[in-house]
């Protein structure tokens, strides 16, 4: 019988093993030097969801119950970030990040001045800091 359960395990397989054959795939280098090329931790970690998803699959345990408030709530932050994306796209990210963060933390509630500072201004420029500069990897 097809619990809500197994179908979380086969979401995390199938979750898994898009990873593993079509994201890490496109999104990593590939490189002929080192002992460790930059899929084999991704590679790793997708596996190990998929395997994850299997044992969850096969044995089941406790009640699930779907939230569909919640849901609704994760849908509406899948899709703000969806646009956010789309934004960087267009845009650069040192526009659209700041600009998805305001959403974000406007959206859960958070009114209060330092931490809005911190997360709109702050965090966006030290990641563009550590991926631009320091590892020399381009943002969109």
């Amino acid at each position: 019988m097809m619990t809500l359960n197994r179908l979380s395990g086969l979401l995390a397989i199938l979750f898994g093993l898009i990873l593993f054959f079509w994201i890490i795939p496109s999104q990593t280098e590939t490189v002929d030097t080192g002992w460790l090329k930059p899929h084999t931790l991704p590679d790793a970690v997708a596996l190990f969801i998929c395997a994850l998803g299997l044992i969850h699959f096969i044995v089941p345990t406790g009640e699930a119950q779907i939230d569909w408030g919640l849901s609704l709530r994760i849908g509406l932050f899948v899709l703000i970030t969806l646009a956010g994306l789309y934004l960087m796209s267009l845009v650069g990210f040192l526009i659209a990040a700041p600009v998805l963060m305001a959403v974000l933390m406007l959206t859960i509630g958070e009114r209060r001045i330092l931490w809005l500072i911190m997360g709109i201004v702050f965090l966006p420029g030290v990641i563009w800091l550590a991926v631009e500069v320091l590892l020399h990897r381009p943002l969109p």
